[in-house]
């Protein structure tokens, strides 16, 4: 029974997992090659894996030192999912050979691994507002994202999808990322001047002020093909 009773309690745990996000900073001369090479990689991948387009590409627009970097961006159901997907992709001398014409063309850098706390997903070939936080009270803020979210849908935006990450490997300063999701860039831009022209998001900053602080934000867009 005890076998049993442990077995049972290991697959609750997986069925209640949140999603993981696999964060990777990319440095590449030629983002256009980059990208029709990450597309032939999500095509073995789904092979093997099943996973619709495993990797996305994305570029910092407004986003201070990160502005035009790449990003290569996958989400998984857990972060065990992670390595079993990994495992997947092993012993696949179709994937070796891409990734050994991949070299040539892009050096890695920093890689953070998230887990969902609050997710609403994002627009496949849209655009984010992200903002990397320092948390010191996170239930408090997942109740002030709620409340964000409503001033967001009284006041034009109720398409913005709002989510909340906690950093758990990799992790520097920052304790959580909070993505604003939105269809474009054009609607991201949207967001700024209601914020700033509407300011209707003055209250609200003086509260969430009291459990988190605001390390650093920007704009990107996914260029996946």
């Amino acid at each position: 029974m005890i076998p049993a009773v442990f077995m049972m309690a290991a697959a609750m745990v997986r069925a209640d997992s949140k999603p993981a996000m696999v964060v990777q900073v990319v440095q590449t001369a030629d983002s256009d090659a980059y990208v029709a090479m990450i597309a032939k990689i999500n095509a073995l991948a789904k092979a093997r894996t099943g996973i619709e387009k495993l990797r996305h590409v994305w570029e910092g627009d407004f986003a201070g030192e990160n502005s035009h970097v790449t990003f290569v961006v996958s989400e998984y159901p857990s972060a065990a999912a992670i390595y079993a997907t990994m495992d997947k992709l092993k012993d696949y001398p179709q994937m070796d050979v891409l990734l050994a014409q991949l070299k040539d063309m892009r050096h890695l850098g920093a890689s953070h691994v998230y887990k969902a706390v609050r997710y609403e997903g994002i627009y496949e070939g849209g655009a984010v507002f992200n903002t990397a936080i320092k948390c010191t009270d996170e239930p408090a803020y997942l109740k002030a994202l709620d409340s964000l979210k409503a001033l967001f849908e009284a006041n034009g935006f109720k398409d913005a999808k709002l989510n909340l990450w906690r950093e758990v490997s990799g992790r520097t300063e920052a304790t959580h990322l909070v993505i604003i999701a939105l269809p474009s860039q054009a609607r991201v831009a949207e967001l700024w001047d209601a914020i700033s022209d509407r300011d209707f998001m003055a209250e609200w900053n003086v509260g969430a002020a009291k459990v988190r602080t605001s390390l650093g934000n920007g704009s990107y867009h996914e260029i996946t093909k």
